[in-house]
């Protein structure tokens, strides 16, 4: 008895909430601060979702009016996408994105470069393989970035190239991957801080044997 007036509990605050969450199938939901922060995690061992089905639903709840106009900070966590859902492109607002311990294996072309307010980017614990030129094009805000527990073999030369872009970034965590050296122009460029405020960069744990000297043009 206590168990059954306890799950109708839970039903009716997910059904209070209106159609602002509408949780995929083997996965937990939760709204905090007001709407603007949203925590997905799911449960990888669950039959009968496949992971199509989990972007679809993944994409009608973050399509959701009140999530495109008041989500600040999204989670999503322990799925098995492979890809980052369209609709995580289209939040705007958002200024935190985390995306760690799913199974991406690679991050979209032209979509964090509409997430001009993002501040903080983590997809830890993926099966990430590169970065592509034109990844972070435009991000502004982008301070910190977690790619730490990847497969990344390769990294585009203009990816952190647009010092213009890029001001503001301190922190790049590119740890346990697979990068086996640095090309010129990322390392250099990637460097824009100054003595008070240093970019700091961990590569710790990678396959890294060989460091290109910088040339002048």
């Amino acid at each position: 008895m206590l168990l059954a007036l306890a799950l109708l509990t839970l039903v009716t605050c997910v059904d209070g909430i209106g159609n602002i969450i509408q949780c995929p199938k083997g996965c937990n939901c939760k709204l905090a601060f007001f709407g603007t922060q949203l925590y997905v995690h799911c449960d990888r061992g669950v039959p009968d979702v496949d992971t199509k089905q989990l972007s679809h639903q993944l994409d009608l709840m973050l399509s959701a009016e009140h999530h495109v106009a008041h989500l600040t900070s999204l989670t999503i966590s322990n799925t098995t996408l492979t890809h980052v859902p369209a609709s995580v492109c289209k939040l705007v607002n958002l200024t935190s994105l985390n995306l760690n311990g799913n199974k991406l294996i690679s991050l979209p072309d032209n979509c964090f470069t509409q997430l001009t307010k993002l501040v903080t980017l983590s997809a830890t614990r993926n099966s990430i393989t590169g970065l592509q030129d034109g990844l972070f094009d435009g991000m502004q805000s982008l301070v910190s970035i977690h790619l730490a527990f990847n497969h990344i073999f390769f990294i585009g030369l203009r990816v952190f190239s647009n010092s213009s872009d890029l001001t503001r970034l301190r922190s790049v965590s590119l740890y346990n991957n697979r990068l086996t050296s640095l090309e010129p122009w990322w390392y250099y460029r990637c460097i824009l801080g100054s003595e008070t405020s240093p970019v700091r960069i961990w590569l710790n744990h990678n396959l890294i044997s060989k460091f290109y000297k910088r040339t002048t043009v």
